[in-house]
């Protein structure tokens, strides 16, 4: 047997080197763990990347076809209305003796044809806004709002031209944007009044607009929430900007798109 002293030491050593053994399987644990961890976080991420893709292309392709369902509409109702009657006009000319009766016919049906072509050019500024091109981009809006007034809505308009911060494309999105809150008031709000306000805050461009119309439960998640919000949340995500609805029965709606330059 050996001395006490080395019997100590060995023990000692021997207990030492066990709890090096314990401390580094409980860091191998510890890391293994931690990887498990970060790769279900990694693997979370990724499947909500993918979902909230899948929800952009899918609004992307709604948007799409709700935009060929409205061309289709306004050929249908505008364009091919007024064609038919031009053809009843020209079809009832042949069978016309009188001169001045040919020569209103004649009129009538030039006056049609010349409404078609204002529908027309309407569907294809609607499908691209050239109207930026030829009058700006705070043109452009004054005049989709000059619209809202002339139909009998009071507007509230401001506006600082981001034609120097914002690229064409980003131009366009928002034009967009505005089309579609627009269009929503007019459908749905029942409003008499717009408020627009469109201004540069540092870094930020920030688009607010509201109306005095019957608005909505935005908590109850209510399917008036949905109507065209959509579209415009997948627009808004395009130009990495913050979208905030605020909406109640009775108080009207507001939203506010905060753009980062």
């Amino acid at each position: 047997m050996g001395r006490p002293e080395e019997i100590e030491f060995a023990q000692l050593l021997f207990g030492g080197i066990g709890i090096m053994v314990m401390m580094a399987l409980a860091i191998v644990i510890f890391v293994l763990l931690y990887q498990r961890k970060l790769h279900f976080q990694q693997r979370s991420l990724h499947q909500m990347e993918m979902s909230h893709q899948k929800k952009i292309l899918e609004s992307i392709v709604a948007s799409q076809e709700n935009e060929r369902e409205r061309i289709a509409r306004d050929l249908h109702d505008e364009v091919g209305a007024s064609l038919s009657a031009v053809r009843l006009f020209v079809n009832q000319i042949q069978y016309e003796k009188s001169p001045e009766e040919m020569k209103g016919l004649a009129a009538r049906s030039g006056q049609i044809l010349g409404d078609v072509v204002k529908d027309v050019r309407q569907i294809a500024h609607n499908l691209s806004p050239v109207i930026i091109e030829n009058f700006g981009f705070a043109g452009a809006v004054k005049i989709l709002l000059n619209r809202m007034e002339d139909a009998g809505m009071h507007i509230h308009c401001s506006i600082d031209d981001p034609a120097e911060t914002l690229s064409a494309y980003q131009q366009t999105i928002l034009y967009r944007i505005i089309q579609e809150v627009i269009g929503n008031v007019v459908k749905h709000a029942e409003a008499s009044e717009i408020t627009f306000d469109l201004h540069q805050n540092g870094p930020h461009l920030i688009l607010q607009m509201g109306d005095n119309g019957k608005g909505f439960d935005v908590a109850s998640g209510h399917k008036q929430t949905g109507m065209g919000m959509s579209t415009i949340r997948t627009r808004t995500d395009l130009l990495d900007a913050k979208l905030i609805l605020d909406s109640a029965p009775g108080a009207g709606t507001r939203i506010k798109i905060d753009i980062p330059l």
